[in-house]
Formats: C-alpha cells, sequence, structure tokens
C-alpha cells in the first residue's frame, strides 16, 4: 500500500487503514512496517455498510471520486484490485456545482 500511495497519491489516491486492535498496538505496526498512509481504530457497530461487512484481514474497499463503491476485496488480491484502481482514478472528479446540485436534489427527494 505504500507504494501505491507514492505511485498514485497524486493522481487523488487516498488510503485509509482501519483496525480494530487498540490505539497504541496500531501505532506500533505502524511505525515498524513503515506505514505512510493513514491508519484509524473502528468499531464495525459503529460504522455504515459495506463497513460493517468487514470481518477479514486484509479486506480492501476502493471506494471512486463519486463516493461509489467500486471494489470490495477480501485477501491480498492486490492484481484485480489495481485494475480497478486504475481504472477509478482515470475518471474525473465532478465539479462542486454538479455534487451541490446533486445533493440538493436527493435532499429534496427525501
Amino acid at each position: 500500500m505504500n507504494e501505491w500511495q507514492q505511485r498514485y497519491g497524486k493522481q487523488g489516491l487516498v488510503i485509509i487503514a482501519l483496525s480494530k486492535e487498540p490505539p497504541q498496538m496500531v501505532k506500533n505496526f505502524a511505525k515498524g512496517m513503515g506505514i505512510r498512509y493513514t491508519l484509524v481504530r473502528w468499531e464495525p457497530e459503529k460504522l455504515p455498510e459495506p463497513l460493517n461487512k468487514v470481518f477479514m484481514n486484509p479486506t480492501t474497499l476502493l471506494i471512486d471520486r463519486q463516493g461509489r463503491l467500486r471494489a470490495f476485496v477480501f485477501g491480498p488480491d492486490l492484481l484485480t484490485l489495481e485494475k480497478e484502481l486504475q481504472a477509478a482514478l482515470k475518471e474525473k472528479a465532478p465539479k462542486k456545482s454538479e455534487s451541490k446540485k446533486k445533493a440538493a436534489t436527493n435532499a429534496k427527494g427525501k
């Protein structure tokens, strides 16, 4: 993941790793492994779907610039995931005005 962060970070990739372990253990693990992306503690029962469905490590979710779930991979299947990642990074981010219009339309429909 460090390699991906370095290779794709300038194209917009943001890696966030989740752990159920105690904060000090996560900190020590990140330092020992030389992790250079964000690590956060999580409690599955407090997360929205599909994040609360994660039951195996590693589990990787690829969420695109529009907030859509592009891939949900259990285990270390990085080849498949990288293909999805490259396709997602080729898409342009929605313009802020488009995002605001979509949010307003969604709010009216509720």
